[in-house]
Formats: C-alpha cells, structure tokens, sequence
C-alpha cells in the first residue's frame, strides 16, 4: 500500500512524484501507460519533428468533427514518461498575472498571481538570470537563444515597425511584444518535465514508478477513492493509497477515467454502459482547445534555415555538428519568435500569440517535411479562446477509443480575433526590413482574403495548436468538477491535478502553467497531511 498514487507521468505527474517524495516518510506510486524516456531523440530539440509523428511516445486521438463538411483530424498528446513535455515544441510561455487573477476572482483562492509567480520563480533555471520577474536554480532550465539570423532580424525589424516592443524576455509583461521564445532547453537539451522531475525523484527509495501500466478506473470503498485498478501486458492489478489517489492523466485521459469510474453524465454514462456513481455533469464538458491561421511565404534566394536542414545528407551533417557541440540549428526549440498582440485597438491585453520560424514546409506533403525552397512561416491564433469542446469515453473498456467532438471559432469573440490574423500576418509581411526578403506568399494564397474565408479556413484547417483544457474544470459551484483545492466533488481521496482543471486558458501554452499548477497542488496535499 502507498500513501499516495499519482496517475500519469506528464507535466503534471512527474512534478508531484518529485515534490511529494521529499518527505522520505511519504510512499509514492506513479503509474505511466507510455514507456521511459531513454530514446535520444526525445532529448534532442529538433527531434520533436520525428518523435511527434510516432505511435511510440504519441497518442494520435482520432477526433469526431461537428457539422457538416468538417474534417476528420488526430489530437496528438505524449504517450512516455514527461508527456507532452517529452515530444512538444518546448515552448516555455507562463500565461500572465490577469489570468491567475481571475482564476482567484472565480472563487478559487489560492491561485492569483501572488500564489503562482513565487511557484515559477522556485521552478526555473533561466538563462537570464534571476529577476523579480524570474528564478535561477531551479529544476525546469528555460533558454532563450538570440540568433545571429538573416531573417529571424528582418521578422524583428518588422515586429517593430508594426508596434510591438522586442523583449528580451517573452514572460515579463503582458504587453504587445516578440522576442526570441523562452524554451525548455538547457545546454542543448530538451528539459522535460521527467529529466527535470522525474529523474532526481526515481533515485529516491520512497518512489516507485510503473511503466506501460494502463490504469482502467478507480477503485472505491463507499464513497471514498482507495486506489486504481491497472492492466500491465497481460494481467489486472490493483493498487490501494492510505491518503489520495491523484489524477494526472491530462485534458483527454482524465475525464475518460473518471467516466469509467462511475463519476459524471448520467446520460454519457448510460450510452456506453457504465453505472452510475456519482453525478458530475461537467465532466469532459467545457474543452476549450486553440485553433491556428499559419501564413507560409517564399524568400528570394538561399536564406533562412530551410537550407540547412531539408535534405537528408544536411541533416545527418547537422546531426553530427549537434553531437560535437550541442549546438546549431537542431539544439534550438521548435520556434524561433514569439509574438502578442491585440486583435482590436479596444482590447486593453493582447488576445493573439503568433509563432515565427525562419524556415518552410513542405505543404503538399502528408508528414511533417521541410520544404525545397527558402521561406518563413507564421502561425497565429487567439489564446485565451471561448469555444467549448467536449470528450467523453466511447465505452466501458480503457481500450475503447474515446468521442472528442472538437468545436473551433464559433463563439462571436473567437470569430473576430481569428478574422484578424491572417491580414496581421500580411502586413507584417509587407514591412520592411522583412519585405524585402519576400518573393511570394505561398499558403493560403490570396484566395482566402475575407474575415469569413479566414475563419473557414481556422475551422477546416487541421492546425490544432495541441493546448486544451477544461475537461475537469476547477470552479466554486456544484456542477464543477473539482474545488478549488483540486478535489473531486461528490467522493472522497481522489484529487485531479493536470490541465483539465483550468476553467479558462492561461494566456498561451500550458507546459509551464501545468508544472506551476503540480507544485501549487503539491503544497496544498502537504498542508493537509
């Protein structure tokens, strides 16, 4: 028997595992269905194009489109000890003080921006330095490389002619900003949530970790959680906690645990024949998920990064360059620059992220390819999103694949800050110094011009941003999920501690604010033990 069980060995869990054993007095079980990180590749920066379209570390979700005309397309998590720490595009983007702010303003205490910036200063090794604003020492190395490049100085030098200020640091305010991406690299290396967590805990004897176990639902006495039941290879095993078992799954598995568990929609339930233990209506309700507009164009001449990296021979050059010095363009994250701003002169925050890299893709190709020709891309797409998703489970065994009915741009809000990217991308583009890098405009094309053309194309496009929420939404009211200290409503022992439990989009990614929200959590379970 353990003290605790932690499910699922992502961003979340590998953060828990870490902080909870430093009581050597504490018994941990972490519980993982993907495998260990030992493949290079997942340490290797770059590697993330390769890692990202495998069955081995991801989960391709199939996904059930909603209307007519909609496209069939995978929502892609990390299936390997990190989760989607281990295979993501590294991005290291906290979300800012409005947002905790009002995650407190909806009956939540403890979860304002005064609770959370100490937690991410504790957790960051910055390249920078530390600041007020920043933490140096800590687990989670965070690098922003500034690099000596053509076009990634010409995207700078029109970011500014467009308003917004270069910051040397992305994360310090709130404001209309680019700058080089803070990204979860240190010394040429991917810091994921297992190398930055997870490793120092599993050399601790109060930690056990569990690989390639599925863990098939929760396991109760009266009303209380005691444990899970897990299906290794072959076999079904039970594994009971003293105190809590603790739910760190993510945005898909969460809800689909719970589910099977007897915890939700009568009626979700019932349709995949599962009893009813208690009612939780919200359950794989409320998924907001991030939706993208990408704006692809051609430069003039052999320029950017494309050229270095698009052929075989060069990357097997530059693999070997990254062997020898940790360096070069496979040791950087998977985008260059980041941007913010505001969709309309109105707003008082920016409402938009935009991604930079000085490099093309192949767009007729069905995998992850770069092109033949130079060029830069662009993708934007509006971060704190109000359209509502669900997912819920497909039928009673962990292996049936589960119904997520995505929904993208159809509330009023994300229509008009959509409708204004492309055309952001487009002046952008036309400023100079990058203007005159710039031959053509090569996706969409200037077929796609109108706000509804545009917001078609963010519907029907397949450009999922990867980044969503809500399944099991923190909140003050009955029909919420979990309480403000992440403990499920209507049973006892059973806490969800993963991003299903933000009720709105912290401004961004959620990588960083996943960890935070792990080590804030870790502080509550201890206050109560």
């Amino acid at each position: 028997m353990y003290d605790y069980i932690i499910v699922g060995a992502g961003a979340a869990g590998c953060v828990l595992a870490d902080r909870l054993t430093e009581d050597p007095a504490v018994q941990v079980l972490l519980v993982e269905y993907g495998g260990r990180d030992r493949n290079p590749m997942l340490s290797i920066p770059k590697g993330f194009y390769f890692t990202l379209q495998s069955s081995r570390y991801c989960y391709h979700y199939p996904t059930q489109p909603v209307g007519p005309g909609k496209i069939a397309e995978s929502w892609t998590r990390g299936k390997v000890q990190g989760g989607s720490t281990s295979i993501n595009g590294m991005m290291y983007i906290r979300g800012a003080q409005p947002d905790y702010d009002a995650i407190a303003r909806r009956g939540n205490p403890g979860w304002a921006w005064s609770d959370m910036l100490p937690v991410f200063r504790a957790m960051e090794d910055h390249g920078l330095g530390a600041s007020e604003l920043r933490g140096a020492g800590g687990p989670v190395g965070v690098t922003i490389s500034e690099q000596n490049e053509q076009v990634c100085a010409a995207i700078l030098g029109a970011a500014q002619r467009m308003g917004l200020r270069h910051a040397a640091d992305f994360n310090e305010d709130d404001s209309e900003r680019i700058g080089f991406t803070p990204s979860t690299i240190r010394n040429g290396v991917r810091v994921s949530a297992a190398s930055a967590f997870l490793r120092p805990a599993a050399k601790r004897p109060n930690l056990t970790v569990l690989t390639g176990r599925r863990v098939g639902h929760l396991l109760f006495d009266g009303t209380r959680v005691v444990g899970v039941r897990a299906r290794g290879r072959s076999t079904y095993r039970d594994y009971t906690a003293r105190r809590e078992v603790l739910v760190a799954a993510g945005t898909i598995e969460t809800p689909l645990l719970l589910e099977r568990s007897g915890i939700g929609r009568a009626d979700v339930l019932a349709g995949a024949g599962v009893v009813l233990r208690v009612e939780s209506p919200n359950v794989g309700e409320r998924v907001i998920e991030q939706r993208g507009v990408k704006l692809q164009v051609r430069l003039k001449g052999r320029i950017g990064l494309t050229h270095t990296l698009n052929t075989v021979p060069k990357q097997g050059l530059q693999g070997a360059r990254y062997l020898v010095t940790r360096g070069g363009p496979i040791a950087t994250a998977g985008y260059d620059l980041v941007c913010a701003f505001r969709s309309s002169a109105g707003l008082a925050r920016p409402d938009i992220q935009g991604i930079w890299m000085p490099m093309a893709l192949n767009t007729a190709a069905d995998r992850m390819k770069l092109a033949k020709y130079s060029g830069a891309t662009f993708v934007g797409y509006p971060i704190r999103p109000t359209t509502r998703s669900s997912v819920h489970l497909g039928g009673p065994s962990p292996e049936d694949p589960p119904l997520i009915r995505p929904r993208y741009v159809e509330t009023d809000e994300d229509r008009a800050a959509t409708a204004r990217i492309l055309d952001w991308g487009r002046e952008m583009v036309a400023q100079d110094p990058l203007a005159e890098l710039v031959e053509s405009e090569d996706q969409p094309g200037p077929a796609i011009s109108t706000a509804e053309q545009v917001v078609r194309l963010a519907q029907d496009s397949p450009l999922g941003i990867y980044h969503a929420i809500g399944s099991a939404a923190m909140g003050p009211n009955a029909d919420d999920v979990v309480d403000g200290r992440l403990r499920v409503r209507g049973v006892e022992g059973l806490r969800i501690i993963d991003a299903s439990v933000f009720a709105e989009q912290p401004a961004g990614n959620t990588a960083a604010p996943t960890m935070a929200l792990a080590w804030r959590a870790a502080d509550l379970i201890r206050q109560e033990s």
